[in-house]
């Protein structure tokens, strides 16, 4: 299975799956079967009859209520949600740039383009060539270690499934620090998960390792969203002391 790392703005390495050729295929009958509802539904409510015995009617209803929803879903969809369409959404994969960032206009127009919908904007026998490019793209997808299509590697994007998996294990958070002894400070740090915790130790680290502006904005941000979970009124002024207990509370409650 394929995968990707991001290192993100404050150091932390990320590790993403690349969604599968099978995964992009089912979001695309997903997308394309609420499309076809949507054209159902427009078509019920206004009537299969009277559009037909209206061409021109017809034509203006097809161009405007039609056929540019169906043409305008995938970019207008991607860019509002970040690389997403409904079928992604249901399979948990999404467009994101090399880099990890969030896909602009730029890639999503591209890679619309390279997809050939805008080809259902035409009455003419060139509607056919949508069908036969997408089985092209699927081959190349398969071809690809990325699983990229053309538009994707034109447009420098890639689709990954959205889950990212850091890459730790349980033992690593048991070497933390555990103590028999230890009275925990902060009860209610059970609320939290292994990742939870392996992403506030690796941010700790990284705050020690490396400095600058954006890691210590990570640090504030970060231990005031933990004092606000843990139901304080005010972030300790020790911010890294804080974060440390909170890890230690952690360790000793939930082993």
């Amino acid at each position: 299975m394929s995968k990707i790392n991001f290192t993100s703005a404050q150091h932390v390495e990320i590790e993403f799956e690349v969604a599968t050729l099978i995964e992009r295929i089912a979001a695309y009958i997903i997308d394309t079967i609420i499309l076809s509802v949507y054209l159902f539904i427009v078509f019920m409510a206004v009537g299969f009859q009277d559009l037909f015995e209206n061409f021109g009617t017809w034509l203006f209803f097809m161009l405007l209520l039609a056929k540019l929803p169906w043409i305008l879903y995938q970019p207008v969809m991607e860019y509002l949600t970040g690389g997403q369409t409904i079928g992604k959404m249901a399979l948990g994969i999404r467009v994101l740039k090399h880099d990890g960032e969030r896909v602009g206009w730029k890639e999503v127009l591209l890679r619309w383009l390279m997809r050939g919908d805008f080809l259902w904007i035409s009455a003419s026998y060139f509607v056919l060539l949508i069908p036969v490019w997408n089985v092209f793209d699927a081959f190349i997808v398969s071809l690809s270690n990325r699983q990229q299509r053309i538009g994707d590697m034109l447009a420098g994007t890639i689709v990954i499934k959205n889950k990212s998996r850091q890459r730790y294990k349980l033992k690593d958070v048991l070497k933390i620090k555990s103590n028999e002894n230890y009275e925990p400070t902060y009860l209610n740090v059970i609320q939290f998960t292994d990742e939870d915790m392996i992403y506030v130790k690796n941010c700790i680290q990284h705050r020690k390792k490396y400095k600058g502006k954006e890691i210590d904005d990570l640090l504030i941000r970060l231990s005031d969203e933990t004092a606000q979970l843990l139901g304080l009124t005010e972030t300790p002024k020790e911010r890294i002391k804080f974060l440390e207990t909170v890890l230690n509370d952690y360790v000793v409650l939930t082993r």
